[in-house]
Formats: C-alpha cells, sequence, structure tokens
C-alpha cells in the first residue's frame, strides 16, 4: 500500500488510532495526529466565536492566533524532520511522498502560507517534476535535486541561485560564478530555469540570455 492509499483510510477516520498505528511510521503518525489537533482547535474555537458572537470575539481570535501558532511550530518541526527523512533517501520514490505529504498541508490549508521554507520546498517540488519529465525524455541525464540530502541543503541552493541571479539582472555578477556553483552542486539547467521562473527576478530573458551565453 502506497502513501496515498494510506492517507484516503486516514482522511475517512482521521481519529481512529487503529489506522495510524498500522499504517504509517512514528514520524508520519505525529504529523498526522497533530494536524488533527489543528483542525479540531480551529473548530472549537470557530464554533465559540459562533456561539457568543460579538461578545468576546476578539478575544477569542487572540487565543486562536496563539494556540495556532504554538501548534504550527510544532508541526512545521515533525514535517520538516520527515522530508529531512525522505530527501535522505536521495530517490524518485521519496521525492513523489514529498509531493504527497506537501500536498496534504496545502489541502488542509496548514503551513505553507506561514513559514518560508514553504514556497522554497513547493518551487523545487515543480522543478523535480520538470527534472523528472526531461529525465524520462531522455533530455538530461540525471535529476538534480535528489542530490539535497536534507532541507538545509535544498533551502541553501534555492537560496544561493536566486542570489547569483539576482546578481546577474543587476549587473554585478562575476562572469561564471552561477555555472561555476550549478557545476560544484551538481544542479542542472533545468533547476536553474526552474528558479528564475518562480524567484521575483523582472528581467528573467536578461538573465536567461546572459547564463546560456556562457554556457
Amino acid at each position: 500500500m502506497d502513501l496515498n492509499e494510506k492517507l484516503q483510510y486516514w482522511r475517512q477516520r482521521p481519529k481512529d488510532e487503529g489506522i495510524l498505528e498500522h499504517l504509517f511510521l512514528p514520524e508520519e503518525k505525529e504529523i498526522l495526529r497533530t494536524i488533527c489537533q489543528f483542525e479540531a482547535l480551529d473548530h472549537l474555537i470557530t464554533q465559540k466565536i459562533e456561539a457568543d458572537g460579538e461578545k468576546n470575539s476578539a478575544v477569542e481570535a487572540f487565543i486562536r492566533a496563539e494556540q495556532e501558532t504554538e501548534i504550527s511550530f510544532l508541526l512545521k518541526g515533525q514535517f520538516m524532520r520527515q522530508m529531512d527523512i525522505l530527501l535522505s533517501k536521495g530517490t524518485v520514490e521519496a521525492w513523489l511522498e514529498i509531493m504527497i505529504w506537501y500536498s496534504l498541508l496545502e489541502e488542509k490549508k496548514i503551513l505553507v502560507e506561514d513559514f518560508w521554507e514553504f514556497p522554497a520546498l513547493r518551487a523545487v517540488i515543480d522543478i523535480f517534476m520538470k527534472e523528472l519529465d526531461a529525465f524520462i525524455g531522455k533530455r538530461e541525464s540525471r535529476i538534480s535535486v535528489l542530490s539535497f540530502h536534507n532541507m538545509q541543503e535544498l533551502t541553501d541552493a534555492y537560496l544561493k541561485t536566486i542570489f547569483l541571479c539576482r546578481r546577474i539582472e543587476y549587473g554585478i555578477e562575476p562572469m561564471d560564478e552561477i555555472i561555476e556553483y550549478a557545476e560544484s552542486k551538481k544542479l542542472s539547467m533545468v533547476f536553474i530555469h526552474g528558479i528564475i521562473d518562480k524567484a521575483q527576478i523582472y528581467n528573467k530573458e536578461k538573465v536567461i540570455k546572459a547564463i546560456e551565453d556562457w554556457c
């Protein structure tokens, strides 16, 4: 049974400890229990605000924000540990599971807009799909994102590539610094183009042309 199938069972009975115990690994169970805790808190406070009407609504909203922040940080830590476990495997199958876990957070509307690491992960997931397609189509000889062994390496590459691309955009980039960086980190041109596409780089054509001229 793959992860998607397991999560389908869990969605039907999210509070069933038997499903958690039989289908999921310890780190996965932590994430799913915390998601349930987050949703239960949100539901409880929403009901209380609706019951009270205007009375105490500001206080309840403040309490919700405080408690949800605490749970969000807990869930973020659990999720990042799971991403590190999957990234350390360096396989396509592990990346497919990363996509599933991220989609679950998007579905639940939890975390993905609260912490900067999640837009970075979303961008690299999109790049993975492009690299996988290019690899299957034999347009690329490897999938460079498989070289990231944890979230620190992933976010470092994401931010460094954006930084170097912006230096090109502003005309202050040493001639081949980004090429040397890409080679040292074994990043594909698909990866670099993917970052340019996702990042707030306004003169994308200038950056792409400069990189292609250096290659």
